[in-house]
């Protein structure tokens, strides 16, 4: 498959233009086309939390559909009958025994066979519809088995249930099929929305993903728990806000901020130990406010209003996530390093101060109440993701970037902040008047993701790698290591 630009394509899919591209055997670089179209569409409608459950989904789907072809190719190779019930069984072990688990022994015979699988996607009303197909019809016996399949997976509680009971020794026992409705059911989609069938001549598996996963009478009233938590989150302390108003003013005397500073012992403190810090140390330990906050300056001033009054705030009224706050301290020391890097000086600040507080509504999905939290873990039925926000964000259909833009709303955070936290996902969404700081802060945080694995280097908008010149996958890796090598070097 040629490179192609999936940004392009995903924006295309967003305006409602159809995706589609076909092939013969689902190479490394056809995978990571495709996932890296998954990761921009998912963005693009406020879903990105569904990533990994539907690169796992569609793997399978198109591995599914690929080893279908295979088994048509090597049937022919061996010269047996496919549509003859004897010889099917004969064939199908030999399949299994030679073939199933790697595939890849197939990929130049089914370049050089006529039988394809092609993937189509569109955007629709109230969901996204997904087409994998592959121009073999399915058989009789084979349709019989997948059915049967199906039919059992949708009652099934878990994958061992699964395997236990219908492991038959055949291609895999068509565990495939059965993971796809269990990830499907554990998100809260109806596992109807999948479906195989074929009309004689190409067999077609269909996944439908709509907006509103589950009932809206059962994440109603979650939504407004949230937002009602939201309602009573406190504002910034009174002091704190003049002294946010009184940075942004030009005819400010220093005198009289260190004044207000000095009214709030721990203020006067932070303040102090930033000015000693080792981004604005001048060679002697700076003991007075007037002088520390002539050495950091109004702007990063501001920024630390703002940062500590979060934080204290959120930290005060919810449990401590410090692998939440970990992650946005090293996406703020990386936004502020790429800022530096392209000499965008005049919002280095605010990239800084947009990375550290980009997560906020992580920790008011992860601090719902107890009560509610293990009946969503229910519904979920996977506990292995309490430590996640994927959980939540799968059963109350709201993500943690809408919350966090919510969140800074009601603080009257600047308008480059509410912006950059809404659209950290989806930068292309962004306005004009902020997209570099957008941009910046997405880049930094899915780098982030890069080193937990959460997300890979295709998945970045191409276009943005472009504005920073990293669209070569070296330079990027050499750009990244360069950013985590200078934050340990730091930390």
């Amino acid at each position: 498959m040629a490179t192609i630009n999936t940004s392009e394509l995903a924006r295309s899919f967003n305006e409602g233009e159809p995706l589609s591209f076909s092939f013969f055997y689902p190479s490394e670089n056809t995978i990571k086309t495709l996932n890296a179209i998954l990761a921009k569409i998912l963005a693009t409608t406020d879903r990105i939390f569904l990533l990994d459950m539907m690169v796992t989904i569609l793997r399978e789907i198109i591995i599914n559909a690929t080893k279908a072809n295979a088994k048509r190719v090597y049937f022919h190779k061996m010269n047996l009958d496919i549509a003859n019930h004897e010889t099917y069984m004969k064939g199908i072990e030999k399949f299994k025994e030679d073939i199933v688990g790697q595939l890849d022994r197939l990929e130049g015979e089914l370049k050089k066979s006529n039988l394809k699988v092609t993937f189509y996607t569109k955007k629709e009303e109230d969901g996204i519809k997904f087409i994998v197909t592959n121009n073999a019809p399915i058989l009789p016996e084979e349709l019989k088995r997948i059915n049967l399949r199906l039919d059992n997976a949708r009652r099934y509680k878990d994958f061992t249930e699964a395997y236990e009971e219908i492991y038959d020794e055949t291609e895999g026992a068509g565990l495939g099929i059965v993971l796809v409705v269990l990830l499907l059911k554990s998100s809260g989609i109806d596992p109807a929305h999948y479906k195989i069938k074929t009309d004689g001549k190409v067999t077609q598996a269909s996944l439908f993903i709509p907006y509103q996963m589950r009932p809206e009478e059962l994440t109603t009233s979650i939504k407004q728990q949230i937002l009602d938590d939201i309602e009573g989150i406190p504002t910034f302390p009174k002091q704190v806000l003049e002294l946010i108003q009184m940075c942004k003013r030009r005819d400010v005397e220093i005198r009289d901020i260190s004044e207000k500073i000095m009214q709030d012992p721990a203020l006067s403190t932070d303040v102090l130990k930033l000015a000693n810090s080792a981004g604005f140390i001048t060679g002697k330990r700076v003991e007075s406010l007037n002088e520390a906050v002539m050495n950091i300056g109004l702007k990063n001033l501001e920024a630390l209003l703002i940062a500590t009054s979060a934080r204290k705030i959120l930290d005060k009224r919810y449990t401590k996530f410090e692998q939440i706050w970990e992650h946005c301290n090293r996406t703020s020391f990386y936004a502020r390093t790429i800022a530096a890097k392209y000499k965008l000086g005049n919002i280095i600040e605010h990239v800084s101060l947009a990375g550290l507080l980009h997560d906020l509504g992580k920790i008011i999905l992860l601090s719902t109440d107890l009560e509610v939290t293990n009946w969503i873990a229910d519904l979920v039925a996977d506990r292995k993701m309490r430590t996640s926000t994927v959980m939540e964000e799968v059963s109350i259909g709201i993500s943690h970037s809408t919350i966090g833009e919510l969140i800074a709303e009601k603080w009257q955070l600047p308008d480059y902040l509410v912006t950059s936290i809404r659209y950290h996902h989806t930068p292309l969404e962004a306005n004009a008047e902020y997209f570099e700081r957008v941009c910046i802060t997405y880049l930094a945080n899915m780098l982030c993701g890069v080193e937990n694995r959460k997300y890979q280097y295709y998945y970045i908008e191409e276009s943005i790698l472009q504005r920073f010149k990293l669209s070569d996958e070296k330079d990027l890796k050499v750009f990244h290591q360069k950013l985590k090598d200078l934050y340990n070097e730091q930390s």
